[in-house]
């Protein structure tokens, strides 16, 4: 009986001896992402613009009703969109507002949370548009903003977020990967001369 004590005592003793060696933690891991293939297509609505977009997105219609030429481009695939809305412009004072509110919408909720605000311009004479695209570092809900304008008749605005609440380390591949798919559609960008 003394021996079968001496042998459980000794077989805790060598249990616990194994469980006290050194222990490495794993770092943290995210999931493999499989990235689609860039293909690119253009936007088939009925307003007065036109660019392209990536074939593995969606765009959808926000309001037909109210907003006809109001979209969500989804990227369905990495739970995130693009909110895009057109306005037409009727004076000066109209492009001078919308321009006033694209950048109170990215500098009033953002400024506190924001590292830091990066403006860079768009401007292409050979289709006669210009505008601005605000990148946002830090823990911001939108790492990007833009709009883009004849600044005559037409004024368009976009609004990237993730659907969902993230870190900003843990969706940075991801973002670089569809922040150079905007940059794409906002290259191939045109107003058309047509009213909606």
């Amino acid at each position: 009986m003394q021996a079968n004590k001496t042998s459980i005592t000794l077989v805790c003793f060598c249990l616990l001896f194994a469980a006290c060696a050194d222990y490495i933690p794993k770092p943290n891991g995210y999931p493999r992402i499989y990235y689609p293939e860039r293909i690119f297509e253009p936007v088939s609505v009925d307003c007065p613009f036109s660019f392209d977009i990536p074939t593995y997105s969606k765009l959808t219609p926000y309001n037909l009703e109210s907003q006809p030429c109001w979209y969500n481009l989804q990227y369905p695939q990495f739970n995130a969109t693009l909110h895009l809305s057109y306005i037409p412009i009727k004076s000066k004072a109209d492009l001078d507002s919308l321009t006033e509110d694209a950048y109170k919408m990215v500098f009033k909720p953002h400024l506190q949370r924001a590292e830091e605000i990066i403006e860079r311009e768009i401007r292409d004479t050979s289709k006669g548009i210009s505008g601005l695209i605000y990148d946002l570092e830090g823990k911001t809900a939108t790492p990007l903003n833009f709009y883009i304008t004849d600044e005559n008749k037409h004024f368009f605005r976009g609004s990237f977020y993730f659907n969902k609440h993230t870190t900003r380390d843990s969706v940075l591949p991801i973002y670089n990967f569809i922040n150079e798919d905007i940059m794409r559609s906002i290259q191939s960008f045109e107003f058309k001369n047509k009213k909606i």
